[in-house]
């Protein structure tokens, strides 16, 4: 199985801080491997020029190491899912500000997906195994922030066609699966496009497009990049994702389903996740994971031009409920809708510094749930509301 990483740089690991002080070893020194000198998933500084073939000669033992970032850390979760027999090859091939165009098939950046297929290929042969599934993880979304929301769902549309369609060109069987995580909204008003479009392509391609969870509950070391130990974190989310498809069980990240209104109270229904619904209450002292308190869990309601209607309460009732309060029993509901995670004054630093949630500007919901696997520091992964905007109905009974 081959495993790229594809897109910017909390792929990428810019900028590297003080390592995490793990002892060095292999992850699994008969199934893990990669390119990259020192066991490291990153085969060269700018993965966008043309790679040299010598980079891709011979594989080497994936290490997890002081700098290990979030594709050992994914590849140590998809381990648990594969055969004795297996192979794990993975391949960083993410770059610092790189826009989407980047990346799709044509550029530099897809020639060296192909050249990492056909090696990927050529090195099962080699061994009498087959090669059988792509993997890829794509982390992408700041430096197309100013992209509108259909064009960016497009390319990344066409960006997992030329993925699917260089697999198949390469004899691999079994199907591609393409899993991101929703970017940060921080963007300018009304610049929502591309944590939405990334939702939309997972819901439009489910079982290939698995959208592991959001990542503005993270740590980052200057209010954009993260911390060592949040990009272990991220890592685990991809790779928990990941694993849970390559066993069937499926991965379905926290959303809303739907919404209905009775009057001035309106009934929210979620879905996915692990544990039950539990707001995320601020903690005291520095943090890791977290979020800044937000107005009414970071719901929204957006009514026509010209209405008055707000949120005015907001409340978990229930495992898979949030009741909302609003102002006033809206007149209608043409033109509305309830949005989660967009809440007044998107600005910079997308995610918090300094342990404290209160720094952070970004898109964010006051929403998780209790968790369910194990993560990479012992505490469990916890599913983090998605940044999402629905249509509000009436309710049957209203």
């Amino acid at each position: 199985m081959l495993y790229l990483g594809l897109g910017q740089s909390l792929l990428a690991l810019v900028p590297r801080l003080r390592p995490l002080g793990e002892t060095p070893g292999p992850l699994d020194p008969q199934r893990a491997w990669v390119f990259g000198a020192g066991g490291d998933p990153r085969v060269a500084a700018d993965p966008t020029q043309d790679l040299p073939e010598a980079l891709l000669a011979a594989p080497v033992a994936h290490l997890r190491h002081g700098r290990s970032g979030p594709l050992t850390a994914a590849s140590a979760a998809m381990l648990e899912a594969l055969g004795p027999e297996d192979r794990l090859l993975t391949v960083n091939l993410a770059r610092r500000n790189a826009a989407i165009d980047l990346f799709l098939p044509g550029g530099a950046a897809f020639r060296n997906v192909e050249r990492c297929l056909a090696r990927a290929a050529a090195l099962a042969g080699e061994q009498g195994l087959r090669f059988e599934r792509l993997v890829v993880s794509w982390v992408q979304g700041q430096a197309d922030a100013r992209t509108p929301h259909l064009v960016y769902l497009a390319r990344l549309g066409a960006l997992v066609d030329g993925l699917e369609a260089a697999f198949a060109a390469t004899g691999g069987r079994g199907r591609l699966v393409f899993c991101l995580s929703q970017t940060t909204a921080f963007y300018q008003a009304g610049r929502r496009g591309v944590p939405l479009a990334q939702l939309e392509l997972a819901e439009a391609r489910a079982g290939q497009v698995v959208l592991a969870g959001p990542e503005y509950m993270l740590e980052r070391s200057d209010g954009v990049h993260l911390k060592p130990r949040g990009a272990v974190r991220l890592g685990a989310l991809h790779g928990r994702a990941i694993r849970r498809v390559l066993t069937g069980a499926g991965c379905t990240p926290l959303r809303m389903l739907d919404a209905r209104v009775a009057g001035a109270e309106v009934k929210v229904t979620f879905a996915g996740g692990q544990g039950d619904l539990e707001p995320a209450a601020a903690a005291a002292g520095p943090v890791e994971v977290g979020v800044r308190a937000l107005a009414h869990l970071g719901f929204v309601w957006q009514p026509p031009r010209g209405m008055a209607t707000r949120i005015v309460d907001a409340r978990v009732s229930g495992p898979r409920e949030v009741s909302l309060t609003l102002s006033e029993t809206p007149p209608h509901l043409e033109k509305t809708l309830l949005a989660l995670g967009f809440p007044d004054g998107i600005a910079m630093p997308e995610g918090f510094v300094a342990g404290d949630p209160a720094t952070a500007r970004g898109g964010a919901t006051g929403l998780r749930t209790g968790g369910g696997d194990p993560g990479p520091f012992g505490e469990p992964i916890q599913d983090w509301a998605l940044l999402q905007r629905i249509v509000p109905r009436w309710s049957q009974s209203a």
